[in-house]
């Protein structure tokens, strides 16, 4: 068996997989499959892949490289990329913040923040979920594990220090 072959093929099929299951599944020593999975990493950087490597929350998975995203969009009919300053404002407090409160956000960003999260919503990146009379917002789950959040992470950073942080 050909274990970087294995390693890949249970990443791709399964859309995400634990260190743990790897070893389970592959009967394999752990510092043998962590090295293999650093070579993937490594393999996949390379401009010949559309996809790279990351370790999520714990999952190692496969992530379109930014420059194929709208590509991919066209396929799935999801549009991250377009986002306003407001959204992605929005999307890293929660990124960073969440869930919290509406209040809260709309302290952070000093105005009210409904037709933004409203939009979000629609989009599926954001929902809420009711903690006693109030309601929490955060990041759906779909939305985190379907991006590179370091990417969007890079973008907001950039946005926010090239106007000041206005929205």
């Amino acid at each position: 068996m050909q274990l970087k072959a294995a390693i890949e093929a249970l990443i791709f099929a399964s859309n995400g997989i634990t260190l743990e299951r790897l070893i389970k599944i592959l009967e394999k020593d752990p510092e043998e499959i962590k090295r293999v999975l650093e070579e993937l990493k490594k393999e996949y950087e390379d401009e010949a892949h559309g996809v790279v490597l990351r370790e999520v929350n714990g999952r190692y998975r496969f992530f379109t490289k930014p420059e194929y995203a709208d590509f991919v969009s066209k396929l799935s009919g999801r549009k991250y990329k377009n986002l306003t300053d407001a959204q992605m404002e929005v999307v890293a407090l929660l990124l960073l913040s969440g869930p919290i409160p509406k209040s809260e956000i709309d302290a952070f960003r000093g105005k009210d923040s409904s037709a933004v999260l409203s939009s979000l919503q629609r989009m599926g990146i954001v929902r809420k979920k009711r903690k006693g009379k109030s309601y929490l917002y955060q990041l759906s789950p779909s939305f985190v594990e379907s991006t590179m959040l370091d990417e969007i992470l890079k973008e907001v950073s950039q946005k926010l220090s090239s106007d000041g942080g206005e929205s």
